[in-house]
């Protein structure tokens, strides 16, 4: 769901978001679903990767940027907060 809901969001697909591609357009919220499913899921960085195809210390980089992200832009910050609110809303 978490996946989905960032793909609808950023009007992009849950098949992109777990693909190879590294495109700016798709990078961008696969590290937010992978963020999301780290604070939200409580998924360990292995399982995380399994998920997206990718190793933990390419999980664990993407979680740190978006951290930073967060804390350096409020609007970005709220944009997070939206996509959150999303998903717990259609639960």
């Amino acid at each position: 769901m978490i996946i989905e809901e960032t793909a609808r969001f950023y009007n992009v697909t849950a098949e992109e978001i777990k693909g190879r591609l590294k495109t700016k357009t798709i990078a961008l919220p696969r590290q937010i679903a992978m963020y999301i499913i780290r604070t939200r899921a409580n998924l360990s960085l292995n399982d995380i990767g399994d998920i997206f195809g990718r190793d933990h210390s390419t999980i664990l980089h993407s979680i740190n940027k978006i951290e930073d992200d967060i804390k350096n832009n409020q609007e970005f910050s709220t944009t997070i907060k939206d996509i959150i609110s999303n998903i717990y809303s259609k639960r």
